[in-house]
């Protein structure tokens, strides 16, 4: 290898531009390598270039566009050219190698150039690409930054992936209209966007590695006839400013597809540490296994409600509910999980300091302030009630003052907090209790930790990457984030074209909404459990549980019932005077035997992989890590599939599933569909 003085000649003389000119190609990517291992780094004409093993990258100087080749898969891509970027310029090598630095500047909505140092990196082996962007001055102020252009996938096959609410959507890249354009980074349910070629299997994704402040936006791109959607990074201000670099990840795919990208991202996952699986979750609590092959059930904590359950074969249970401690003692004998509602944003005025609960605190005193100056609302009631925001600066307070009294009463064995992993990130401006949206989610994560702390199995409303670590169940992550009536105010629909108003006056989505992105099986893909099924339990909204629609759209039940055994997820339902317990007791128990078993089986699996079987998606796969593999037919039409040697015919919502702890089918059998589960015991 050269000494650094000898590669500083050869760099001396390779700036004579003739000499830089016959001599690149030939000389110079073999020098770099010695100097920066298996990432070579060379200038020629008008681009810089830089590549390992598997990625090749060009830089235009003008700024017009970078090139990406992947080699694997000999995929060209190419960023469409940002009119917000100048041309780069004091292209520099890295202290220690692997990558260019430039000077450049990036134009905001309002014109204003601004200034950054932007930095490309490659590791020494793999097909990723690493982007960093900074101020010298991080005070200045801006309002919004638009980043590198996308990488449009001109194909018929192209699809946009991400997990934008729900446990993720795949939207044709040529869909006119999307149903979302732009996607906050601090409400997105996992940090990255993808795009892939459904048929051929190539793909990137963006990931945000500073996942607070910022914005993935869809924009449109004229090829022919077509509208095709490509992404890209706007970064947003932390408090006004840059306050720090800003990182993403780019991850080229040849092959795979949405799960290759959804694997990569896991990868990216462990290592920030949020790969915590159950296998080491159940070492300081065991009692999160009573959640495996639990229904999550809402509306009824009675000790009658218990006997009767365990009576009808439910051998496990979520339940949340208050009851009188004896009765509470009894159910968790029963070997039931027992929990309780908790919530730290939503308040109203207090007179004394004693009286501050879940759902009082000082106002204004104690509210967010926004940077407009006016205070944060939240909740509002049908009857106009407005509650306020509690900063997250008094959550943990909060949470210290009120669980432990709680906890000395009752024998809860879990908590579910609502609202802190549903809503997005927002900042606080007032001076006595400033937060950034860094710190905002931050202090999410030490309430959970607080809750987790106190030997409780905690969950959660809805999801984000973030509280993985600290959350044993999501509610929400099932669903798609699209209902037609109130599914939060827990208003139930008669007819599925029933109108709804919310209370400050908005229509709800029209059902086709909700049966095309909520529950259709066209769209959907289960990137969530795809990173996260061995970590975390998923299951629906409280307001879309499994049987919240028994009355508008009975047969929702069962496509429900068959997204929770392809993916391996928790049911829900209601035990109420509106729910199945009471109204229809044998789809309640037609869940629980269909669903559990399966759950209890590969709870603490990873999903290894999913895929589309039939061209219309109506017939769908997942396999996971201990060797289970499950077949779903949501079509209307019959489908046969050979399962563990088996050979099924599967009516619309049939299934069939084998592994090591776990073989289940409902089949038809001479024109009758014949439901089987079988277990160890």
């Amino acid at each position: 290898m050269p000494s650094r003085t000898g590669i500083h000649r050869i760099f001396s003389i390779f700036n004579s531009t003739a000499v830089r000119r016959l001599t690149i190609f030939a000389v110079w990517p073999a020098v770099a390598a010695c100097a920066f291992g298996a990432v070579r780094v060379w200038e020629t004409g008008q681009y810089w270039a830089m590549e390992n093993p598997d990625l090749r990258v060009t830089i235009d100087r003008s700024g017009a566009a970078v090139t990406v080749m992947d080699k694997a898969g000999r995929i060209t891509w190419k960023e469409t050219p940002s009119p917000a970027r100048t041309s780069f310029a004091g292209a520099r090598s890295l202290e220690g190698g692997g990558g260019l630095s430039f000077e450049t500047a990036f134009t905001a909505p309002d014109g204003r150039p601004y200034p950054m140092t932007l930095k490309v990196t490659l590791p020494a082996r793999g097909a990723d690409l690493r982007v960093e962007a900074d101020m010298a001055d991080r005070g200045t102020k801006f309002e919004t930054l638009p980043f590198l252009g996308p990488f449009v996938l001109d194909s018929p096959d192209a699809a946009i992936v991400v997990a934008d609410s729900g446990n993720g959507h795949l939207y044709p890249a040529d869909l006119n209209p999307l149903p979302r354009r732009r996607l906050s980074l601090g409400s997105i349910d996992m940090p990255w966007i993808g795009v892939c070629d459904i048929k051929k299997g190539q793909g990137y994704a963006i990931m945000a590695e500073t996942p607070d402040d910022g914005f993935f936006e869809l924009l449109p791109h004229e090829r022919g006839s077509r509208t095709v959607w490509a992404p890209r990074v706007t970064w947003a201000p932390s408090m006004r400013t840059l306050r720090y670099p800003r990182r993403l990840l780019y991850h080229f795919s040849p092959r795979g597809g949405y799960v290759a990208l959804a694997k990569r991202y896991r990868a990216l996952a462990r290592e920030q540490g949020l790969i915590v699986p159950f296998t080491e979750k159940l070492k300081k609590n065991p009692n999160i296994a009573r959640a495996f092959g639990a229904p999550d059930v809402w509306g009824n904590a009675s000790l009658e409600f218990a006997r009767a359950a365990k009576a009808a074969g439910v051998e496990k249970m979520l339940i949340h509910g208050v009851s009188p401690a004896a009765e509470m003692r009894a159910i968790n004998d029963l070997g039931y999980l027992t929990s309780k509602y908790d919530i730290y944003q939503d308040v109203m005025p207090v007179k004394d300091e004693s009286e501050i609960d879940i759902r009082r605190e000082w106002v204004p005193e104690n509210v967010v302030l926004k940077a407009d100056g006016t205070r944060m609302t939240a909740w509002l009631t049908w009857d106009k009630k407005q509650f306020m925001k509690r900063c997250p600066r008094f959550w943990l307070r909060t949470a210290r003052l009120l669980i432990p009294k709680d906890l000395a009463q009752r024998p809860y064995l879990g908590r579910f907090i609502d609202v802190t992993t549903a809503e997005g990130l927002y900042e606080c401006y007032d001076p006595n209790h400033p937060m950034s949206n860094t710190e905002k989610r931050e202090l999410g994560v030490e309430l959970l930790a607080y809750v987790r702390s106190l030997g409780l199995v905690t969950g959660g409303e809805h999801g984000r990457w973030w509280a993985v670590p600290q959350l044993d169940y999501i509610e929400g992550m099932m669903s798609g984030g699209s209902t037609s009536w109130p599914s939060g105010h827990l208003k139930r629909p008669k007819s599925k074209d029933e109108p709804f108003i919310t209370p400050s006056g908005s229509p709800y989505p029209k059902w086709a909404d909700y049966e095309k992105w909520g529950i259709g099986h066209q769209y959907r893909v289960p990137l969530w459990e795809l990173v996260f099924h061995d970590c975390i339990i998923s299951t629906w909204y409280w307001g879309d549980s499994s049987d919240f629609l028994i009355e508008a759209a009975p047969e929702v039940t069962a496509t429900k019932d068959a997204f929770n055994i392809l993916y391996g997820t928790m049911p829900m339902m209601w035990a109420n005077q509106e729910g199945s317990w009471v109204k229809a007791r044998e789809v309640f128990l037609r869940t629980y035997r269909n669903t559990s078993r399966m759950h209890e089986a590969v709870a603490a699996a990873e999903m290894l992989s999913h895929e589309f079987l039939t061209p219309d998606r109506a017939v769908q796969r997942t396999r996971f890590s201990d060797g289970t593999e499950a077949v779903v037919n949501f079509g209307r039409q019959p489908y046969r599939v050979t399962v563990g040697g088996r050979s099924r015919l599967l009516p619309q919502n049939g299934f069939a599933v084998k592994g090591p702890r776990i073989e289940q089918s409902m089949e038809l059998v001479n024109g009758k569909a014949v439901t089987t589960v079988r277990t160890p015991d």
